[in-house]
This record gives C-alpha cells, sequence and structure tokens, in this order.
C-alpha cells in the first residue's frame, strides 16, 4: 500500500486474482467481517446464509477454510458451528483443526490469573459507568465501550492503561485498539502468525484473508507475501496492507457462497 485510501473492490476483481488456482487458502476474521458488529459480542450470531456456506466450503477437497478472531476459541465454536474448519481464537493463540485438534501457543495457567487482576482493574476504572463490558477471555480481555458515553471513554482508557501497564509488562502483553474495543493479548501473539501458520500448512493454496480492523493489519501483512488481503469496510481507509476492499460482510458472504458453488 502506498498510504492512500484503498478504493472500492468487487467479487468480481477478487474472483479474477484467484481464477488460475484450484486450491485456495480462505481465512477471515468475525465480528465486522463474517456479521456485522453488534452492540455486544453475544448478538453478533451468523445468519443461515453464512453457516450454509461455510458448511459447503468444508466439503471441498480443495478449499481450507480459517476463522481468526480475537475471540476466544469456545466462543468462537458457538458462533461457527461446524466442523471441518480451523478455528483461531485470542489472535492466534488459540487453535482448533479441522478434525478437533486443540492446542494453544501460549500458557493459560501463567497468564489466567494476570488477566483476572486485569479484569478487576479494569472493573474499577469503569467504576460502573454504563456502557463499558470487560470480556475475560482466560488469555485475553477486551475492554467494549461501543456503548458508553464518548466523554467518559478518554479517561477511563487512561485510567486502565496506566494501572495495568505494570502486569502487563512482567506477563509479556500488550494492548492493542479495535473498533471501540482496546484488547489485551499476549505480545508476539497476532493474527499475522496465524496466517503465516496457514500458508506453511497449505503452500500450494493461493492465500486470502479477509479483516475489517487494526488488529487485523498483521494478517493483510502476512498474507501479501503471496496472496491477497481484503479489507471489509465501507469507508477508504489509509495505511492498510491489503490491496482489495469490500463493503460489508454481505459481499465476503456472497463470496464465499460462488467459491462453494464453483462459480
Amino acid at each position: 500500500m502506498t498510504g492512500l485510501p484503498l478504493p472500492i473492490g468487487s467479487r468480481d476483481a477478487l474472483a479474477e486474482i484467484i481464477r488460475d488456482w484450484s486450491e485456495l487458502l480462505i481465512m477471515s476474521d468475525y465480528d465486522g467481517t463474517l456479521v456485522s458488529i453488534r452492540e455486544r459480542p453475544e448478538l453478533a450470531v451468523p445468519g443461515s446464509e453464512l453457516v450454509a456456506a461455510v458448511d459447503r466450503l468444508r466439503e471441498l477437497e480443495n478449499i481450507a477454510f480459517a476463522v481468526i478472531s480475537g475471540r476466544s476459541l469456545e466462543d468462537l465454536e458457538k458462533m461457527i458451528p461446524v466442523s471441518g474448519i480451523y478455528l483461531i481464537g485470542c489472535h492466534g493463540a488459540q487453535f482448533q483443526t479441522p478434525n478437533g485438534e486443540q492446542f494453544e501457543k501460549v500458557d493459560p495457567g501463567r497468564l489466567q490469573p494476570v488477566i483476572d487482576r486485569l479484569a478487576e482493574l479494569a472493573s474499577g476504572c469503569t467504576g460502573g459507568k454504563k456502557g463499558f463490558l470487560i470480556e475475560h477471555k482466560g488469555i485475553s480481555l477486551a475492554l467494549h465501550y461501543r456503548q458508553a458515553e464518548p466523554g467518559a471513554v478518554p479517561g477511563v482508557l487512561e485510567s486502565f492503561i496506566k494501572k495495568a501497564a505494570p502486569l502487563m509488562a512482567g506477563a509479556g502483553l500488550e494492548t492493542i485498539a479495535g473498533k471501540k474495543v482496546l484488547e489485551i493479548r499476549p505480545r508476539n501473539i497476532n493474527k499475522g502468525e496465524a496466517v503465516k501458520y496457514l500458508m506453511d500448512l497449505y503452500p500450494e493454496h493461493y492465500p486470502v484473508y479477509f479483516g475489517d480492523d487494526t488488529t487485523d493489519e498483521d494478517g493483510f501483512a502476512a498474507v501479501s507475501e503471496r496472496g491477497t488481503g481484503v479489507l471489509v469496510s465501507r469507508r477508504p481507509v489509509c495505511g492498510i496492507a491489503a490491496s482489495l476492499r469490500l463493503p460489508g460482510p454481505e459481499d465476503v458472504i456472497r463470496f464465499l457462497e460462488n467459491i462453494a458453488a464453483g462459480s
């Protein structure tokens, strides 16, 4: 990318890029990419069209499909009730393979007490203010403020980051800002590393990564080595290492349906 706003692309443009590839590695974020972002994470349930498309894709021998999300693996299993695909949670810390095998890139026993303490700090910093939501994921944490009073957000975030910094430094954690959310995750764990892991598993497959957020930037950068990154956004955005842009989740679903149908 040159730093210019990424122009709108199309499913046809993406199809043209991959038309000569018989094998595809399709990787996607969840919230804001496969489903629209909702007021609370539990409300962002997939529609029947998405579930049906993923179910068809997992039956195709030439397609490998993965969902890579900041959500916990447990949460992803509930949201995407389809076996035979990769589910990767907590930004790349938790993995579930198509055959159901699960493994983690970090030690949950070491991080759990730290995340517990950070959740307590977050609760204290929000001070009962309405609209803040603390999402404890076991090995990572998210402080959502989509429904909070805008004027209250800067003070809460500043206070929390200041108080959390010593704990995070000692535990090897870092913060990353998303859409109306502040995420805390293990350092050196990101979606880009997950993308690289999958590309190494499928060297003959053409990789495509869909994402909508700054938390997907590592994924875009990784897939650009030999594939295509697709930003899912209705607005032009600068500084994103993607090469195409689609307007919304419905466009991603149509693309998946077309691939599943062989068109």
